[in-house]
């Protein structure tokens, strides 16, 4: 796999992971009212969590770029996590009652993460489908 093209792709499905977060928790924070949420929650909370999961993609992204890759590959495969923490909506209420602006902010950023999460770990997969090759290439 081309590593240079990989970290240009890789650099794109950032922007969109975090450009779907800034729209579903800028979404939220604007109607706090109309989504599920646990009694326990407030805006200032949600806004916290976003200030602190994002950086993640930044410093993900800036490890993989310097080399470190599995530092990196932890900060964004971490940041995924953190972005799909918002299908967790729907243990607060039927998907029924949830409005369809609503599910479509909660979707775009579920999908983007997990488009992130299976762009990070595919260079390992390759890794690990050519050694396997190797290694039956040199028992036959």
């Amino acid at each position: 796999m081309n590593m240079e093209r990989w970290l240009r792709r890789l650099k794109w499905v950032l922007l969109a992971t975090v450009a779907g977060s800034v729209l579903h928790y800028a979404d939220n924070l604007m109607f706090f009212e109309q989504y599920p949420e646990p009694v326990w929650i407030n805006r200032t909370m949600i806004d916290a969590f976003w200030f602190v999961m994002t950086p993640l993609a930044w410093l993900g992204y800036r490890w993989i770029k310097a080399g470190s890759r599995i530092a990196g590959t932890i900060a964004l495969m971490s940041y995924a996590g953190c972005n799909l923490i918002t299908l967790g909506h729907y243990r607060y209420a039927p998907m029924c009652s949830v409005g369809l602006r609503i599910h479509a902010f909660i979707w775009l950023e579920a999908i983007l993460a997990c488009m992130l999460a299976i762009w990070v770990v595919l260079p390992y997969l390759k890794r690990a489908e050519t050694r396997s090759d190797a290694t039956q290439a040199r028992t036959r």
